[in-house]
């Protein structure tokens, strides 16, 4: 027979083992029951369906959305079902001679912008940082007495060096016979926002900052100094339970 405090003890070791067992089983990760590709386009087909904005050029051997100059498009997508988040990925080709955080003008100076915002319809009491991806590219070199630098893969006005976070820096230009502008780089991104309802609405657009894009004729060259492409966008929706 056992006595009372070999009882006791085996009675709180028991407690123990339960206490552990709930504390593991309440701090467990949430299952996905949800992981789906609603979305994908390439642009091969010409297919604008679901944008609004834009229209198709072809760049690096490849069909592709844009190329955009204080632009850009919208995607909506309806019927989409309950989610809690929606991860968005795409090629972003940054083309000619984006100057990142400031154009390095004595006066005036203003920052070239690319902005990916969810939900744009939705104005009041929008959270920038959850809803709102604001950052900036450079294609300067970077010298010891001169480096234009930019915020991407950081929020705007956060400063990385030219080209930080690029897949490639050294494709075409977009202009081959104009002065203006110079190689483009491409950046392989990708965006999470937390998401619900049956509506996915995205606005990607820039705000561009180009005083001095005018040639020796007067005439005005912005889409060769500074524009941007888009390829193989993808739109995955996740549930938990």
């Amino acid at each position: 027979m056992l006595k009372p405090f070999v009882k006791k003890k085996r009675i709180i070791n028991l407690l123990k083992v339960f206490i552990l067992f709930f504390l593991i089983d309440s701090c467990s990760y949430p299952e996905i029951i949800r992981d789906e590709l609603i979305y994908e386009n390439n642009f091969e087909n010409n297919d604008l369906s679901e944008i609004d904005g834009g229209g198709f050029s072809t760049f690096n051997n490849t069909t592709v959305l844009g190329d955009f100059n204080n632009d850009g498009f919208t995607l909506h997508l309806s019927n989409v079902g309950k989610h809690e988040y929606i991860f968005v990925s795409f090629d972003l080709y940054i083309h000619g001679s984006w100057d990142g955080n400031l154009n390095g003008f004595d006066t005036n100076d203003k920052a070239d912008k690319w902005i990916m915002e969810y939900r744009p319809d939705m104005d009041l009491f929008k959270d920038t940082a959850v809803d709102k991806f604001v950052t900036t590219f450079s294609n300067s070199p970077c010298w010891p007495n001169y480096c234009l630098r930019q915020s991407y893969p950081e929020n705007y006005p956060y400063e990385n060096n030219p080209k930080t976070g690029s897949f490639k820096t050294d494709l075409n230009r977009k202009c081959e016979s104009n002065f203006f502008g110079g190689p483009t780089s491409l950046y392989k991104i990708e965006r999470s926002f937390k998401s619900n309802g049956d509506e996915i609405v995205i606005r990607f657009y820039d705000e561009l900052y180009q005083p001095n894009a005018i040639d020796k004729d007067g005439i005005v060259q912005a889409k060769c100094d500074e524009s941007w492409s888009l390829d193989n966008l993808k739109v995955r929706v996740i549930s938990y339970n």
